[in-house]
């Protein structure tokens, strides 16, 4: 699955590089906190080597043709603000992909994700030729549960004690969004 850049309004996505290694780990200890209740690498604490070692593996998958990642850049500052993801490797349908997008604490509510979820979407349904696309969120992410309403997801229901997160049982909130459902 390969892609060019996409510039948004404000954004530019594009591949992160080994050289946005360290911004990566900027951006993730500005945002350890809030990632470590919801995502099981945070709770171990990273540095430079696991940041290069993301990018490492990203590229791979990337090259394999089963996951997209995608840096999300503030065009202006260039300063890297989050990462974005469409991953089908976690489907056994080629045509449905995960969708995950993630932006630094400090830059939460200011309508990022929407406007990087907006853009990943056209890539998966126009680029991609996905057909559904679905996303997993811990019910007590109020603000990505917004971002998903927002851009069309739907409920779908919950997965009950769906995921085990640094010693702790969650639930996992389904959301999906069909090609027939999205507004270009």
């Amino acid at each position: 699955m390969a892609t060019d850049n996409v510039s948004t309004r404000r954004l530019l996505l594009r591949p992160l590089s080994e050289a946005d290694a360290e911004g990566l780990l900027a951006a993730v200890k500005s945002s350890q906190e809030e990632l470590k209740r919801r995502l099981r690498w945070a709770g171990a604490g990273t540095g430079l080597t696991e940041e290069r070692d993301f990018i490492a593996a990203s590229a791979a998958a990337m090259a394999e043709g089963d996951r997209i990642v995608l840096g999300v850049f503030e065009a202006r500052s260039e300063e890297l603000v989050g990462v974005a993801s469409l991953d089908r490797r976690l489907s056994s349908e080629p045509e449905q992909a995960r969708f995950t997008i993630w932006i630094r604490s400090d830059k939460t509510g200011k309508g990022l994700a929407t406007e990087v979820g907006r853009a990943i979407i056209e890539i998966a349904f126009k680029k991609l030729a996905c057909h559904r696309l679905f996303v997993r969120l811990d019910p007590a992410n109020r603000g990505f549960r917004r971002v998903v309403k927002k851009i069309g997801f739907k409920y779908e229901g919950c997965l009950r004690d769906g995921k085990r997160i640094n010693g702790r049982w969650v639930d996992q909130e389904c959301w999906g969004l069909l090609k027939t459902e999205w507004k270009k």
